[in-house]
């Protein structure tokens, strides 16, 4: 494979890492198997924030969400900063703007241009970047379909054993057709945990045919044995958890639970063979894996640690009590002026998780991970 390889990121909006595999007995993600003597998978990666902005930013930056800034509607990344995009582009690969995440102030400076960023979510565009643009490449699509509403095509419902004559009428009031579902509108019962489940399975689905076409169009390129492809999320997801569904944007109300944070990592490259790996891992590593993986270098003052190097197949030392940092505006995306003071961050080591909440009220708690990993009991500390 050559020093210059092809790259391509894939973000999934809202993907959880326990809907990988299977759920209620149906196989979420085949497309897989057809990369998977070159698949690298990361079952311990966190994204540090749950909500898409402030992780994104990390990822394409490198810096950590509490020093790069972005957590409002009108918040940017600082002027002349770093990014995977802007390095990539200047170092000669062609970088085209598929995202229509990039049309809107949170991801100036990012390597992209507002200008002529797409107004489709279209999953085709990545198919027709890989058919048409020029090696080599980094290509970055964000996968919106995972994400609420939680109401993919019929065949997939179908899949997954729904009757669409058996939902509730608060989940087709909800979930089934709401972008956001705010926790302060929507009341949802735990009964409602099975249906909600498996409406959002059914999204995976969904994503796992489209992929198909990924790699199709890759191979039909003859570009497979040229290009790294890494699979991730921006932030997971809240399925009645802990009382609602939705991540901070979404339900109007940040959490900083394992399910909005755990989020599936796959690096596809042809110079890997497949294993899994145990070590935690955050969406802050991404910047320097990205770089490294498509031009063999990165600046040596990284925040996060390469994996590019387990993808070789070697074994760089992963600590895993490495201290990971989550934050987010107390509404997420839609926080307003008047809350700008109101935000929750947690520290974890994977053990214990850490966490200050100030909102109408400052609360500091923590959960011990290994005795409580549904942190279900809190443990209060003083402010």
């Amino acid at each position: 494979m050559p020093s210059r390889s092809n790259l391509i990121l894939i973000t999934c909006d809202a993907w959880r890492a326990d809907f990988v595999d299977e759920h209620a007995g149906v196989r979420l993600l085949p497309a897989l198997d057809r990369v998977a003597d070159r698949t690298v998978r990361f079952d311990r990666c966190y994204a540090n924030a749950p909500w898409t902005t402030p992780a994104l930013v990390s990822v394409f930056s490198g810096e950590p969400v509490l020093e790069h800034g972005v957590h409002y509607q009108w918040s940017s990344p600082r002027p002349g900063g770093p990014s995977i995009a802007g390095t990539l582009r200047q170092a000669g690969w062609s970088v085209p703007n598929l995202s229509y995440l990039n049309r809107i102030p949170n991801y100036e400076n990012l390597g992209y241009s507002t200008g002529d960023a797409p107004d489709s979510d279209d999953p085709a565009l990545l198919l027709r970047a890989i058919e048409e643009t020029p090696e080599p490449f980094f290509l970055w699509f964000h996968y919106k379909h995972t994400h609420l509403p939680y109401w993919a095509q019929a065949r997939y419902r179908a899949a997954m054993g729904i009757d669409d004559s058996a939902i509730e009428q608060r989940l087709l009031d909800s979930v089934c057709q709401g972008f956001v579902v705010p926790r302060h509108q929507f009341t949802l019962q735990p009964e409602d945990r099975d249906m909600v489940r498996r409406l959002y399975a059914a999204q995976i689905l969904q994503m796992n045919d489209w992929l198909s076409q990924v790699f199709g169009a890759l191979e039909a390129r003859g570009l497979i044995g040229e290009t790294s492809l890494v699979l991730t999320a921006d932030h997971g997801e809240e399925l009645l958890d802990h009382g609602h569904v939705g991540h901070a944007s979404t339900a109007h109300h940040a959490v900083l639970y394992e399910e909005v944070l755990h989020i599936p990592l796959f690096i596809i490259d042809p110079r890997a063979s497949a294993r899994r790996v145990r070590a935690r891992v955050q969406g802050l590593d991404l910047y320097p894996t990205l770089l490294e993986l498509a031009a063999g270098a990165y600046p040596p003052d990284c925040t996060g640690i390469s994996l590019a190097p387990l993808v070789r197949g070697e074994s760089p030392v992963l600590p895993d009590d490495r201290e990971f940092t989550f934050h987010s505006a107390r509404m997420g995306s839609p926080t307003t002026r008047e809350y700008m003071t109101h935000d929750i961050t947690a520290v974890s080591d994977g053990r214990i998780k850490r966490v200050v909440e100030r909102y109408d009220e400052t609360r500091a708690y923590r959960f011990d991970l290994a005795a409580d990993p549904a942190e279900l009991s809190p443990i209060t500390d003083p402010p």
